[in-house]
């Protein structure tokens, strides 16, 4: 199998977890030829060619970071077998729209298409609703101050960030709107308006994107649960846990993991939703669980993008999850090569939205 992996290694830091051991993994092994191009080279290609480095044998971690200076040897995409974007978002501006281009000339994991749809704000409330806390989707601040005013305590997501950056708990104390975010700290402002144009910065007022708001759950103390599922399977889940205690449990922050069993109810989201992502050729996902009021684990997130947990599940479980994923991969490469759908949603998916 030939595989291209796309990613900006300089982005993994210590310790060399998912994607630094995928490449190390795939660089060993036989049956799989491993090109590398770094995520600027992208806008590179002269299609249907792409400039890459070959990725084989002992492959350390200092290498790894230092691999796409090495991108030189031009290949073409009819040849490659499958791509897999390991870029992390938020997706420079264009890149799915180059990615895009590609789709007619070889297969890959997740298709970049469907991802322009999937980080769209409204895209999870479509598939999802019945398994998330109570959400909008909006870029009109009454509307979102009317959301407000009726929980009191809420979350707002930017779609296409990662790692807690782009996610903000909102709330009301002392006469003015506190916004809270795990890198830039605790804002405060007088009015809701203002609010929203924080959670806007950069984007003008007439051609803002909305922003998903849910109700903030209150036992984030319990962790953010991590369910990493391929093709519809399940390959296992893990609790991450803020070790200070902050409301935002991410890995990339000072969140610990802890292997954890799956619910009846998660696996009865995962198998209502999953469809509606494999028939976009969305195949590798994360979903995120949080805690409600009631004990139930909700959905809060189905990542798409470059998600993680493979690498960490291998070292929880100490299964070969890992190499499960490669087999899957080698099977999937072998599928019959699918035309890109002519319209964002598949007939199959816009009849069940």
């Amino acid at each position: 199998m030939k595989l291209l992996s796309i990613c900006d290694p300089t982005r993994y830091g210590s310790p060399p977890l998912d994607v630094p051991t995928f490449y190390q993994r795939l660089s060993l092994d036989p049956r799989v030829e491993l090109r590398h191009i770094p995520t600027p080279q992208v806008f590179t290609s002269r299609l249907p060619e792409v400039q890459t480095a070959l990725a084989t044998g002992e492959l350390s971690y200092e290498e790894f970071l230092v691999l796409g200076d090495a991108a030189h040897d031009w290949v073409s995409l009819e040849d490659i077998d499958v791509v897999f974007c390991r870029t992390l978002k938020p997706f420079p501006t264009g890149y799915l729209d180059v990615l895009s281009q590609w789709e007619g000339l070889t297969r890959f994991v997740n298709r970049p298409s469907s991802k322009k749809e999937q980080i769209k704000p409204d895209f999870l409330l479509d598939f999802a609703q019945d398994y998330m806390p109570e959400a909008i989707a909006t870029s009109d601040w009454s509307e979102a101050l009317g959301f407000f005013e009726k929980y009191q305590v809420i979350v707002a997501k930017h779609s296409n960030s990662c790692g807690g950056r782009g996610v903000f708990k909102i709330w009301y104390e002392s006469r003015h709107f506190h916004v809270d975010n795990v890198l830039s700290g605790t804002k405060t402002f007088g009015q809701f308006s203002e609010v929203m144009a924080y959670l806007q910065m950069g984007q003008s007022a007439g051609e803002a994107e909305p922003i998903q708001f849910c109700r903030y759950l209150h036992n984030v103390d319990a962790g953010d649960k991590r369910i990493v599922v391929v093709d519809g399977e399940i390959y296992g889940g893990y609790v991450r846990r803020s070790k200070s205690g902050h409301w935002v449990n991410n890995v990339s922050s000072d969140g610990e993991c802890i292997l954890s069993d799956i619910t009846a109810e998660e696996r009865e989201a995962i198998q209502a939703t999953v469809v509606h992502y494999q028939a976009l050729g969305l195949h590798t996902l994360g979903y995120d669980f949080l805690l409600d009021n009631d004990g139930t684990w909700r959905i809060s997130e189905i990542n798409a993008g470059n998600i993680g947990g493979f690498a960490r599940l291998e070292l929880l479980t100490g299964q070969p999850v890992m190499n499960r994923f490669t087999d899957w991969l080698l099977d999937y490469a072998k599928r019959p090569l699918l035309s890109p759908p002519s319209s964002p949603l598949p007939e199959s998916c816009a009849a069940a939205v």
